[in-house]
Formats: structure tokens, C-alpha cells, sequence
């Protein structure tokens, strides 16, 4: 049993479904089901009750799980010890960061990063991905950026996160039917890659009738918030049915069997590596979400 186990019970406790914890996980559920028959031979019991709509932790798994969540917070505590043996930095850190991660992934990453080096200040400036942060790249406005979506850079670039895109809809979803219900759009996001990929991902199923009727709105949190309203169904990375447990989400692939997905990149000059704050705040990124 090794970190990698501790990290995927404890998300198995979050999610309570394997499915969506292999989504998490970006690993296949034979994989995942493989990894955990080990885990029940090498301790010689059964670790989950499985059901038709989730599962829940045997007595025995509550034990090994509460193993693994101390083991985590150990771990962290740690590489935070370690990490503040080594070096006393200070200074300031410039970013930009897309408002979707700022809203769902950014806090813990500075929590982290603060613990570690409180003397270093962090001057944050949130933005579009495809507008405001590539001009703050550019105009050197930043020591770096984290925006969704790929773009073309010619100095350092980290795709740092990989998550599924797929439909979202109040209702259990079902495509024979999705045509005669309004698909909400953000309108913002109409040119971008990830509804490129959606449309060519439709005109490739024939069966599939077009949508009838579109609304485009001008923001995700809009989008989101008629959707969950039931007003109808959106096209949109998972991250942001985070906080609705309510909603369905459903993954889509492509005719070759690759899931579509939206990805995370971050962005910075050669020249920002120099700066010891900066630096230590990259590597953390990169050594946090290599562990995820």
C-alpha cells in the first residue's frame, strides 16, 4: 500500500462511485478495480460494499481509510517541514490565473505554498482566459499565467491539468432526446477548441439529430445556473458541476476512443526561473498536480 492507494481511497470517499473516481483519477475502471483487488489480497478483506447506483466502505475499509486520510495529511506535513528546512524565501509573485481555476483549484495551491514561504507576497490578478491573460504574458505584467486552453508560446509552457468535457443536464441524459431541449451556450466560448472538438464530435454521429434550438449566454455561471433550472443542457469540462451535486455529467469520447477534455496550461518566460519566489511557487504547482 503506497501513497497512490491513500489518494485513491480517499477519493473513492468523496465520490462514493468508482466511475467517477477513475474520471478523477484519468484511469481506466479496470484499472482502477485491478488496483484495489490488490490492495483487498494484501490485506486479506473485502474493502467496499458495491451497489447498482455507488458504493460504501465495509467496516474493515473505514479502518484502512482512515489509515490512509492520516497518512496523506502526513505526507503534507512532511514536504511542508522539508521544504522549510532547506531555504528561507521572500519577494513577490505576479500571476495570472483564469477565473474558472481561481474559482475551483487556486486556494490550495497558495494555502500550500504559504505555508511553506509566508514571507513571500502574492499579487493575483484573475482574467479571461483567451483575452486578458495571454496580454499579461505578454506585457510581462505577470511572472506567469494558468489559463484553460492550449496556446501557442515559445518559452515555458506545463499542461498541469486534464479534465473531462461532456454534457451536463439536470436530467439523466439521453441523446435520442437532447435535440428538443435548448443547449445553453456560453457565448463566449463559441470559437474556442473545446466546442470545435464538440461540433466534430456531433456531425460524426449521424444518428444524432442537431439541436433545434441554442441560447447563448454570456458567462459559465449563467450558463450553469439555467441549467441547473433544467432549462436545458450545457457542453462543459466537469470542473464545473463541482459544487452541484445535483446535476449529471456525462463524458464524451471520440471515434477513436480518446475522452474529450479541457486542459490547464501554465505559461511563463525563461527568465522567471531566475527569481527564487517565483520558481519555488512553479515547482509546487508542478510537483502538486504530478501527484493528483
Amino acid at each position: 500500500m503506497d501513497s497512490r492507494d491513500w489518494l485513491i481511497l480517499n477519493i473513492i470517499d468523496e465520490e462514493r462511485s468508482l466511475t467517477k473516481t477513475a474520471e478523477r483519477l484519468f484511469i481506466s475502471q479496470p484499472s482502477l478495480t485491478y488496483r484495489l483487488n490488490k490492495l483487498e489480497k494484501e490485506f486479506d478483506v473485502v474493502l467496499l460494499n458495491r451497489y447498482s447506483n455507488g458504493v460504501s466502505f465495509t467496516p474493515q475499509g473505514e479502518y484502512i481509510l482512515s489509515y490512509a486520510k492520516e497518512m496523506l495529511e502526513r505526507l503534507n506535513s512532511v514536504k511542508i517541514h522539508v521544504q522549510n528546512m532547506s531555504e528561507s524565501i521572500s519577494g513577490t509573485v505576479r500571476i495570472g490565473i483564469s477565473t474558472v481555476f481561481a474559482k475551483y483549484r487556486l486556494a490550495p495551491i497558495l494555502k500550500g505554498y504559504k505555508d511553506r514561504f509566508p514571507n513571500v507576497n502574492i499579487v493575483l490578478k484573475t482574467g479571461s482566459s483567451t483575452l486578458e491573460l495571454p496580454e499579461m504574458l505578454e506585457d510581462n505584467s505577470v511572472d506567469f499565467i494558468i489559463r484553460r486552453g492550449d496556446m501557442n508560446w515559445s518559452e515555458k509552457k506545463h499542461v498541469i491539468l486534464e479534465e473531462p468535457s461532456g454534457i451536463i443536464s439536470l436530467k439523466p441524459i439521453d441523446f435520442d432526446n437532447l435535440h428538443l431541449n435548448p443547449w445553453i451556450q456560453d457565448k463566449a466560448t463559441v470559437i474556442t477548441k473545446a466546442d470545435k472538438d464538440f461540433y466534430h464530435w456531433w456531425e460524426n454521429r449521424s444518428s444524432l439529430n442537431k439541436p433545434i434550438n441554442i441560447i447563448q449566454v454570456n458567462s459559465v455561471e449563467a450558463c450553469m445556473e439555467m441549467v441547473s433550472q433544467g432549462l436545458g443542457w450545457a457542453f462543459l469540462p466537469k470542473i464545473h458541476i463541482q459544487n452541484r451535486k445535483n446535476l449529471h455529467f456525462l463524458p464524451l469520447f471520440s471515434h477513436n476512443g480518446e475522452a474529450l477534455k479541457k486542459e490547464t496550461v501554465m505559461l511563463y518566460r525563461n527568465k522567471a526561473l531566475k527569481e527564487p519566489a517565483v520558481k519555488k511557487l512553479i515547482d509546487y504547482i508542478l510537483i502538486e498536480y504530478k501527484s493528483i
